[in-house]
């Protein structure tokens, strides 16, 4: 019951961000992102999920969804990585952990944050089919 109940309230946090969500097609794939502050985590999630709320620190999710004729992606696992690089050149990985819950996959990481930066993502993701796919992105953080 508690699973679902989380469920439906991860599934509610990253609809109510559908605005700010960004994806990149590959081929017969799409990339979905999303950067925010870990203060818009509900603390039930964030805790099940051992993510510090905190205004000094950003959340990254990211899945991957097969295409598929109907319109609805199949989401898909992958080896995932994701570095972050600053204005100044210094760099840090993400360390990302993968969640399924029921057909869902997400990687999702945390890092920390200085007010009103702009950072650079370095994803990259290999596929099960031997795909590979290469992605960078900025988003501008800002410390709650």
């Amino acid at each position: 019951m508690l699973k679902n109940v989380l469920l439906v309230s991860v599934a509610l946090l990253m609809s109510s961000f559908a605005l700010s969500e960004q994806k990149v097609d590959f081929g017969e794939y799409e990339l979905h992102y999303i950067v925010l502050n870990t203060t818009e985590i509900p603390p039930a999630i964030a805790e099940t999920y051992s993510i510090v709320r905190s205004g000094k620190r950003a959340f990254i999710n990211l899945s991957i969804l097969k295409k598929t004729d109907n319109g609805y992606g199949v989401p898909t696992a992958a080896t995932v990585s994701a570095l972050q690089r600053t204005l100044l050149g210094q760099r840090s990985d993400i360390e990302l952990q993968e969640i399924k819950e029921g057909d869902a996959i997400y990687y999702i990481g945390t890092f920390t944050i200085i007010n009103q930066e702009i950072l650079w993502f370095d994803i990259n993701l290999s596929l099960e089919d031997g795909t590979q796919f290469s992605y960078t992105f900025d988003q501008k953080v800002w410390r709650e």
